[in-house]
């Protein structure tokens, strides 16, 4: 058994630099919240050839990606981080604007089970270039039985050009056997110290 049972660690960084067949720079990295759930899905080509009546070859390669993250919340300065959200004498002000591109990753605390021990692994996840936006929030009176609510973000992932292959670059991830030796990655990937 390999199973997936946490998730910890939410971290950001805005793109500073990208210049397709180079390598991708960001600012200074942050902690985005507490992680509470989230769920990617992967777009994939379906692409078929046929010659003489069967299947010759096919494609389904990766395309891109959408993630949904819902963290414990959103302060006013992440929002302006990930959404774009802009600041003025502590106002934030939602604009038309698209949202930064930005790097995101986690870590999944993953449970492995050998035919007499159980041990944890870290899996670390960084994705190269995100744009995030929330869809929908809501928010209801306090009622007998309180109904915890955070804002789910939304995410679209791009590929990039890291070299001059041609090939597109989506995710990293790399298991570690130490929380720590998977916080420290993650914090070189976005720029935390």
């Amino acid at each position: 058994m390999n199973a997936n049972v946490g998730m910890v660690y939410p971290v950001a960084s805005a793109v500073s630099a990208y210049v397709p067949g180079t390598s991708i720079s960001y600012g200074t990295g942050f902690v985005v919240a507490e992680a509470v759930s989230a769920s990617l899905s992967w777009n994939r080509a379906d692409g078929h050839f046929y010659g003489d009546d069967v299947e010759l070859d096919s494609d389904n390669g990766v395309l891109g990606y959408t993630i949904s993250f819902e963290p414990s919340g959103l302060t006013d300065s992440i929002r302006n981080k990930l959404l774009g959200e802009l600041v003025a004498t502590n106002e934030y002000t939602i604009t038309d604007a698209a949202s930064p591109d930005v790097g995101f990753g986690y870590i999944r605390v993953m449970r492995l089970k050998g035919t007499s021990t159980v041990s944890m692994s870290y899996e670390g996840w960084w994705f190269y270039k995100v744009k995030f936006g929330v869809s929908s929030e809501e928010t209801r009176t306090k009622e007998q039985s309180i109904e915890w609510r955070v804002p789910t973000l939304e995410g679209v992932g791009a590929g990039v050009s890291l070299d001059n292959t041609g090939a597109l670059c989506f995710a990293q991830h790399k298991t570690f056997t130490s929380l720590a030796d998977a916080k420290s990655w993650l914090n070189s990937k976005a720029g935390i110290t």
